[in-house]
C-alpha cells in the first residue's frame, strides 16, 4: 500500500478570497490545523491589495495560491477545483473558517464508512469580526422538500465527493446562491446527502460579505433558482419561514456544550452563558445588542 493510500484519501479545500487580508490568516490557521494528515489547501485570490499575497507567501508549501484576476467568486473557486486532485472536496471561503481542528478527520471517516454518500454537511457557528461566538447555526437532517423552500446547508460546513461533481464545479452565471444551486443540481441528480451532528465551520459577519453588500444580487439568484431548479416557497411561507427559525434557534442552544476548549479559527473564548443569552432571547433580531453593548462595537 502506498503512503498516500495509507493516510486515507486526499482532502481539497478550496478558498476564494479577493480583499480579505484580516480574516485570511484565521482560515490559513484552521485548515492547516487540521489534524487529517492528507490534504491540499488551494487558495485563488482575485489580484487583492491590501496585502493578501504577502500573508499567502509567507504562508510557503502548507498552501498552493495564485494571485491574479477573475470573474468573481465562482471563477475563483472553479480555478480551484481545476487544480485539485482530492477525492473530498471542501469549499470554504476565506473570511470563513473551521471550528476545531479535527473536523476534517471526522468527515473522512464518515465518507470511508458511507461509501454511498456524496455529501457530508454539520452545524455551524456565526461569528463576529473579532472572533465572538454570536449564536449557533443547528442545521437539520437533509430534506429534499426543505432544500426546495430555503438553503439550509451553509458552504463551508459541506464536503463532496469528487465523483459528485463536473467541471467547472459551480455555475459561474450565480454570484451569491452559486452553493444553492450545487446543492439543487447534486439533489436532482440522485446524489446522497447526509448531515453529521458536530459543528463544522463558521461563518463570520463582518461589513463587507455579500450579504451586506450585493444583498440584491440574492434576490436575483433565488429568482432564477425558482425557474430552473423548482425552488420556491410554498404557500403559508411566513409562517412556515418563521417557524423553521425559530425551530434552528432552540436547537442551536443544543450545541453550545458541544463547543470545545480549543477552536482552529479564533484565541478568543466567548462565555458559553453569552451565547445562550443570545440563542434564546435575539431571536428575530439581525445583531444581538447584548453583544454590542459587551464589546462597544
Amino acid at each position: 500500500m502506498s503512503p498516500a493510500a495509507e493516510q486515507g484519501p486526499l482532502v481539497s479545500i478550496l478558498t476564494p478570497s479577493y480583499n480579505q487580508a484580516k480574516w485570511l490568516p484565521d482560515n490559513l490557521q484552521s485548515v492547516a490545523c487540521q489534524t487529517y494528515p492528507n490534504i491540499e489547501h488551494i487558495v485563488m485570490d482575485g489580484d487583492s491589495t491590501d496585502g493578501s499575497a504577502d500573508i499567502l507567501r509567507a504562508a510557503g508549501d502548507s498552501i498552493l495560491w495564485r494571485s491574479e484576476p477573475d470573474r468573481g467568486q465562482s471563477h475563483a473557486v472553479n480555478k480551484a477545483f481545476a487544480e485539485s486532485r482530492g477525492e473530498i472536496v471542501g469549499w470554504i471561503n476565506s473570511d470563513d473558517a473551521y471550528f476545531d481542528c479535527r473536523v476534517v478527520e471526522d468527515v473522512v471517516a464518515y465518507f470511508v464508512a458511507h461509501p454511498e454518500v456524496d455529501v457530508v454537511f454539520g452545524h455551524a457557528a456565526q461569528i463576529a469580526e473579532d472572533g465572538t461566538i454570536i449564536w449557533m447555526i443547528w442545521v437539520p437532517w437533509f430534506s429534499r422538500r426543505l432544500l426546495k423552500i430555503v438553503n439550509f446547508i451553509g458552504q463551508p460546513v459541506a464536503f463532496i465527493r469528487r465523483s459528485a461533481l463536473d467541471e467547472p464545479m459551480l455555475d459561474e452565471s450565480y454570484h451569491f446562491a452559486m452553493d444553492y444551486e450545487l446543492w439543487l443540481r447534486l439533489d436532482a441528480r440522485g446524489r446522497r446527502f447526509h448531515r453529521i451532528n458536530r459543528i463544522n465551520a463558521v461563518d463570520r459577519h463582518q461589513s463587507e460579505r455579500k450579504g451586506v453588500t450585493i444583498a440584491p444580487v440574492l434576490q436575483s439568484d433565488i429568482a432564477r433558482l425558482s425557474e430552473t431548479h423548482g425552488r420556491g416557497y410554498p404557500r403559508g411561507k411566513r409562517v412556515l419561514s418563521r417557524g423553521f427559525y425559530a425551530w434552528r434557534r432552540a436547537m442551536g442552544a443544543l450545541l453550545i456544550r458541544k463547543i470545545p476548549q480549543d477552536l482552529a479559527f479564533t484565541s478568543t473564548h466567548t462565555n458559553k452563558w453569552h451565547i445562550f443569552r443570545r440563542q434564546t432571547l435575539s431571536w428575530g433580531k439581525k445583531w444581538p445588542e447584548d453583544y454590542v453593548r459587551e464589546t462597544g462595537n
